[in-house]
């Protein structure tokens, strides 16, 4: 089995390097190089010693650049070999421009532009240095795939050959440990991506099985308390599936089914009812024209008492000039208090009146029977179903005119789905994971793409958690109750609800998709620059919407595959099947 798993692994490895199709040409001296010569034109790929190139790998929002060029010497022209990838694709530029912007040690700036990529992705300007000393450069690149400038920053021009053979070999180093080229000729057929590894706050979630319920008092049966004829209500007609009812709103009616000898007994009653009735209305005919004597009354004597105050007050004038005789003021006096005295007594009649008549309503309210309870000239006796509650008719389960012959029948369900409960079961084993009032996001197989927090920006709240753990399944539910606005939550609905257990805060992150397993342990291919890569073992933590704390293995700004790292792994196991140059 192990030579078996092997020889599948190699021809695994030998099939991707042929769709991949690398070659093996590069600089001259270079393990990394770019000959703009391949060897089937006769090149030699190391035909030259010489110090390796320099090599820069930038990155801006839009694009990456991966350049090599040799030492630069003054005078001498030098071959600048400028890959350039789209970032959000991981294509690379296959039309249009490229413009190098030199700005020489003197501050004069000098332009020329490349109209076409000498092939997909890859510019070859060439350039012949004039003075020594630092040039600085930014590449433009004008393209219907992506407009950016790359600021390369300082290059350094040396004045002989000599200085240049010194500054590279003072800048060789060693390559790093378990490095791993793979050419971006090949990072390209397959679009590779890339992202920084960055600082988040992750929150490790408890996923738990769920569904959505109503909320209690949110859903209720219609039904009436005896048997009988369902009927519409008598002012429209009965709620179908689908409708919106309000509390209190009278569905329909239900007739029952009586005796002959009931019935006769009912329209006595009836005739009676209205004997009542006719009597009622002929009293309250006499209270309403005594009412309005005692009004007539009590406007006369108002305006009697009126005219007693003004005569009383020149009365009262007339004898502080000394005018008047006291004989005048007393008489003025007591016509004013009999005039107060009548209007009081007017007031009190018709105060007596507005209370009889308020008796009288009571009294026909509480003697006559409303118009639910009797339809207007049947003389039989029918009941309303009312709503008890606001919401949607889910289920009708019978028609206009059908006898219903049992009582407590389901005629109507009416579901209230503004809010709903969110029902969780989680496990004994998990409690202690648990904080008095746990966060909670949920997602739902209806709608893949989306998560819906239930807590705080989601303006649920959390229910309850039960107190008894079932003896079957070992666990015990835990309930959220939060809004529906959008009416996306339908009852019954399964969901997956992720209990919040822990936070950890501005902590290393990468994105799950970058994990690689390794002989089942996880690792991740940090970028070194634009071809090689570096495979690196991770301690892991916590996981939380697609990304992963990383405790150890890689460094916040470094870069992480995340499209294309199965491809670096096999190019890992056998190296020399994936090429060490580029044909160009």
């Amino acid at each position: 089995m192990y030579l078996m798993s092997r020889l599948l692994t190699l021809f695994t490895v030998v099939a991707l390097a042929a769709t991949l199709g690398c070659e093996r040409v590069g600089y001259a001296g270079g393990g990394h190089g770019h000959g703009a010569a391949s060897q089937a034109d006769g090149g030699d790929a190391h035909a030259h010693e010489g110090p390796d190139p320099i090599s820069v790998t930038l990155f801006t929002p839009k694009t990456q650049l991966f350049m090599e060029y040799p030492h630069l010497v003054k005078g001498e022209q030098a071959e600048f070999l400028a890959h350039v990838t789209v970032l959000a694709t991981g294509e690379p530029v296959r039309s249009g421009s490229m413009t190098f912007e030199l700005t020489t040690p003197g501050g004069k700036v000098r332009k020329l532009t490349w109209d076409a990529p000498e092939r997909d992705g890859l510019f070859v300007p060439e350039w012949a240095f004039e003075a020594a000393g630092r040039h600085g450069l930014r590449l433009v690149v004008d393209s219907p795939q992506v407009q950016d400038t790359i600021d390369v920053g300082g290059l350094i021009v040396h004045a002989n050959e000599d200085a240049a053979l010194h500054a590279a070999e003072a800048a060789a180093e060693p390559d790093p440990p378990d490095l791993v080229q793979f050419l971006l000729e090949s990072q390209w057929k397959i679009g590779t991506l890339y992202e920084p590894v960055t600082k988040r706050t992750l929150v490790h979630r408890l996923p738990l099985p769920g569904r959505i319920v109503a909320p209690q008092g949110a859903s209720a049966v219609v039904s009436p308390p005896f048997a009988g004829r369902l009927l519409r209500p008598q002012d429209g007609r009965l709620p179908q599936i689908g409708d919106r009812v309000e509390a209190g709103q009278v569905l329909a009616l239900i007739e029952p089914q009586l005796p002959a000898t009931e019935i006769v007994q009912l329209s006595a009653n009836r005739a009676q009812v209205q004997s009542l009735e006719t009597e009622l209305a002929l009293r309250e005919l006499d209270l309403d024209t005594k009412a309005l004597e005692v009004d007539r009354s009590l406007i006369q004597s108002e305006a009697r008492f009126e005219f007693a105050r003004r005569a009383m007050d020149r009365a009262v004038q007339l004898r502080e000039k000394g005018v008047g005789t006291d004989q005048r003021y007393d008489e003025a006096t007591q016509a004013l208090r009999l005039a107060e005295a009548e209007c009081e007594a007017a007031k009190a009649m018709k105060g007596s009146y507005e209370r009889a008549r308020e008796r009288l309503a009571a009294l026909r309210q509480k003697a006559l029977p409303s118009d639910r309870e009797a339809g207007p000239g049947t003389g039989v006796y029918q009941m309303s179903l009312v709503a008890p509650i606001s919401g949607e008719i889910v289920s009708v389960t019978h028609i206009e005119g059908e006898h219903l012959d049992d009582a407590h029948q389901e005629v109507f369900r009416i579901v209230n789905t503004e809010r709903v409960w969110v029902e969780a079961d989680i496990s004994e084993f998990d409690l202690a994971e648990l904080a008095d009032n746990p966060g909670a996001t949920m997602t739902l197989p209806a709608y893949p793409e989306r998560s819906f927090e239930i807590l705080n920006g989601g303006g649920g709240r959390l229910v309850n958690i039960a107190s008894i753990v079932s003896p079957e399944t070992r666990t015990l539910s835990i309930v959220y109750e939060m809004p529906n606005p959008e009416g996306l939550f339908r009852m019954g609905m399964f969901a997956n609800v992720y209990l919040e257990t822990r936070t950890a805060t501005n902590v290393v992150a990468i994105p799950e998709k970058a994990i690689v397993k390794d002989n089942g342990r996880p690792t991740a291919y940090v970028l070194v620059d634009g071809e090689n890569f570096q495979r690196r073992d991770l301690e892991l933590g916590i996981r939380d919407n697609g990304f992963v704390e990383v405790k150890g293995g890689v460094a916040e700004g470094e870069r992480v595959v995340t499209k294309g790292a199965y491809a670096i792994k096999l190019a890992s196991l056998s190296p020399a099947s994936f090429g060490h140059g580029h044909g160009h």
